[in-house]
């Protein structure tokens, strides 16, 4: 079971906990912050970009009760692959951006600063008896991601990402100290997706790759980070980012949708749990 709490994570598919109250943790309770890293094609030069790629799963035919907003990560990941350190290895056959050299460095709340290339877990073997398996297949979302006209089994999506434990909860910052080759930092994203907006958790992010945020916020005492990188030379000054107004009703929009994601989860764990 905790295996498969793992891989709902990593797969974003955790809405529909949210729905379910739950009080800020208490600042320095230990919790775990996972990164995963991802490379955006050449189309994708701006956070207006960004946006208008997430905003395609609002098109797509196959969008579950016309809901955008599983289908948003489906989306951004297909223009935006997960890539992963060199010498570690993504889900077979599974759609991914290889293997590049990059760096991440997180700080947390009593000043302890973790290395991703000493300090985190890889993904596929998260110190569990059972590697997790970090990939959903369009059968698993319930979405046309290929945009083919059907939902299918083998059209699967990488969603390997790094672990740092016993990142005391409270302010927390992450800083990508080297990028991959060619690239520079673009923009972020949390999982579930209304953490991104949430005023408490108080995400912000600069185009030198600094990132904040206070992890309390979240109750769960796990936060997944989605950072994206764009090809090409930094265009922009080292100043905070703002993201252009979300749609105010997209929260009520995610509400209605966490009982259809309750449903797609236990279909998922029955699943894995045969496999």
């Amino acid at each position: 079971m905790r295996r498969f709490l793992v891989t709902l994570v990593s797969t974003g598919m955790l809405l529909a906990l949210t729905l379910m109250p739950a009080a800020a943790a208490a600042p320095g309770e230990p919790a775990m912050v996972m990164v995963m890293k991802h490379l955006c094609d050449e189309s994708i030069q701006s956070e207006a970009d960004f946006m208008e790629l997430e905003a395609k799963a609002a098109t797509n035919e196959e969008t579950p009760m016309g809901v955008p907003s599983l289908g948003a990560t489906a989306e951004t990941v297909l223009v935006c692959p997960v890539v992963v350190q060199t010498g570690d290895t993504q889900t077979p056959d599974a759609i991914g951006a290889g293997e590049a050299d990059f760096d991440f460095t997180v700080t947390d709340s009593a000043g302890t600063t973790q290395t991703l290339t000493t300090d985190t877990t890889f993904s596929g073997d998260n110190g569990f008896d059972t590697p997790v398996e970090d990939f959903a297949c369009e059968s698993d979302i319930a979405y046309d991601a290929d945009r083919s006209g059907t939902i299918d089994e083998d059209v699967c999506l990488d969603f390997s990402s790094y672990a740092f434990a016993d990142v005391l909860e409270g302010p927390v910052t992450v800083y990508e100290t080297t990028a991959p080759e060619g690239t520079r930092f673009g923009t972020v994203r949390l999982t579930p997706p209304e953490l991104s907006d949430d005023a408490a958790i108080g995400l912000s992010f600069d185009a030198s790759g600094q990132i904040t945020f206070d992890s309390s916020a979240d109750g769960d005492e796990m936060v997944m980070l989605h950072v994206y990188n764009f090809v090409g030379e930094a265009s922009m000054p080292s100043t905070a980012m703002e993201r252009p107004e979300q749609n105010a009703s997209l929260p009520l929009t995610l509400f209605a949708f966490g009982t259809l994601i309750a449903a797609a989860a236990a279909v998922v764990a029955v699943r894995r749990i045969k496999a």
